[in-house]
């Protein structure tokens, strides 16, 4: 389970990426973000893989508070994760559920 509990990021005063995001995705749940340029697609991916920590608010996966990770456990979280971004190209030559068939565990 993936719960965005009131995140907001700002990355300069003029600049609002997201603004008190609620969000709960549950297991087993097929999520699409999409939206216009600038709409906060990639701090959203940004913050779910820890690459980017939210300026208020808690990222909960799992059941585990990812906002304060230390850096040494980061690696360890993102083992977990599965995205597939819009230009993924690991192996050109093979079909996405191919793909997707090698790295399932």
């Amino acid at each position: 389970m993936i719960t965005f509990d009131n995140v907001s990021m700002q990355y300069d005063s003029k600049h609002t990426a997201l603004r008190n995001i609620n969000i709960k995705i549950d297991k087993g749940e097929f999520v699409f973000i999409v939206g216009p340029s600038g709409a906060g697609k990639s701090t959203f991916v940004k913050m779910l893989t820890h690459e980017l920590t939210p300026a208020s608010g808690k990222v909960i996966v799992d059941g585990v508070d990812i906002t304060n990770l230390n850096r040494s456990e980061v690696p360890y979280y993102r083992r977990k994760l599965g995205i597939v971004f819009q230009d993924f190209r690991l192996l050109q030559e093979k079909p996405f559920l191919k793909i997707l068939h090698l790295f399932s565990v």
